[in-house]
């Protein structure tokens, strides 16, 4: 884990022109600008829908690619084969699977509906309205010329599922506690000297927030708290669980009922997981803390000046190797922190974008990185420098 201090007396030059038209001429300007912002909005609704369409295609697609192909292939055994397979209770385990995946199915409608995008009908009060509404759903991507889901897309979907474990289960805290506690203490350390009570202008920003349990935790210590998501599979099933649970354990889902390989037991791949373990609502501080979810890219939001010396500390985890370019988000945070502000970083070095066709990436090693961020002005308190924190983050 990285502490770092935003030096008072250093400088910044590194600043960001957002004045960018999508076409040339200056007589078109106007007309360009306007373009370029009907556009914007035109591919950020088609994303958000694409991302609907899998969460809405999560039976459809396990069931035929993870249920039913693997009961064909037990049935395309030798007779004696599948008599062996059968006794092992292996053809029963995967039956139990179908109802299982069955089971999500309800918990990921709820997940949709409680975004309220495409005016979807609620299929626990209605489900012939919401069958009617989902083949007028198809039907309009495929005139759009769009698939239902794309196989990358589903991926996504079956790891928001196992993020709930993390992020809103109890079985999920000894986890929390290997990545969030050390950044949670990190905080309270710095921030001592103020009572929790007394925190909530003390503002914190945490870029990649997921499903948000790591910002809500930090205003759970009196913190006013801002996580910031990229990712729609990650707001809209934020969204449900921080805005929609109304009691503890609310939901259960099984979300290793997707893994085949790799199982130790039968019980291990069908076990139920309830979330939420606490209930969002019932934050402590709630008066004085605030806490809010903000959807984008995080070097266009935080990089724009109304958010210049905004921050009184930024928390990053597991974030700073989503980055093409690490400068970028460094620059970023630096304009949005007060002078004086702390960065705590815990996360390792995996350059999501390293050897992705199509994509630019700068790798850096360890030694580089902690180099590049003193370069960048940010003073690391050395005490606080831990070179390895065992965690098994997923």
């Amino acid at each position: 884990m990285h502490s770092h201090t935003r030096s008072p007396t250093s400088s910044n030059h590194h600043l960001h022109d957002h004045d960018e038209d999508c076409a040339g001429g200056e007589q078109l300007r106007v007309t360009a600008d306007d373009d370029c912002e009907a556009s914007e909005q035109e591919a950020e609704a088609n994303a958000l829908m694409d991302v609907v369409a899998a969460f809405l295609s999560y039976k459809t697609f396990v069931l035929n690619s993870g249920i039913y192909r693997r009961l064909h292939h037990i049935d395309e055994l030798s007779e004696r084969h599948r008599e062996i397979v059968s006794s092992l209770g292996t053809i029963d385990k995967i039956k139990n699977a179908e109802k299982l995946v069955r089971e999500n199915y309800k918990f990921v409608l709820g997940l949709v509906h409680s975004s309220s995008v495409g005016e979807m009908p609620n299929p626990v009060d209605d489900l012939e309205e919401f069958k009617r509404w989902y083949q007028s759903f198809c039907e309009s991507r495929t005139r759009a010329g769009s698939a239902m889901a794309k196989s990358s897309h589903m991926e996504k979907v079956l790891s928001t599922l196992k993020q709930f474990v993390r992020d809103w289960s109890e079985e999920g805290e000894r986890e929390r506690a290997q990545t969030y506690g050390p950044i949670l203490q990190a905080l309270e350390d710095e921030f001592a000297h103020v009572a929790p009570r007394d925190r909530g202008n003390i503002h914190v920003l945490v870029p990649g927030a997921g499903l948000g349990r790591l910002a809500f935790d930090i205003c759970c210590r009196g913190f006013s708290c801002q996580g910031n998501e990229f990712s729609y599979f990650m707001l809209l099933a934020s969204n449900f669980i921080l805005n929609k649970s109304e009691v503890v354990n609310q939901h259960t889902i099984y979300p290793f009922v997707h893994q085949f390989s790799n199982v130790v037991s039968a019980s291990d791949q069908l076990r139920a997981v309830r979330v939420p373990d606490v209930l969002p609502s019932e934050m402590p501080y709630a008066e004085t803390a605030r806490f809010s979810m903000s959807a984008g890219d995080f070097i266009e939001i935080y990089g724009a000046e109304d958010q210049w010396a905004q921050w009184d500390a930024i928390v990053t985890c597991f974030f700073m190797d989503t980055a093409n370019n690490v400068l970028a988000y460094l620059d970023a945070m630096w304009n949005a922190m007060k002078p004086g502000a702390v960065w705590i970083n815990i996360g390792p070095l995996l350059w999501h974008f390293d050897n992705i066709e199509g994509e630019s990436s700068i790798e850096l090693t360890r030694d580089e990185f902690v180099a590049l961020v003193t370069k960048v002005g940010f003073v690391m308190e050395e005490q606080q420098f831990k070179k390895r924190i065992s965690a098994t983050y997923t």
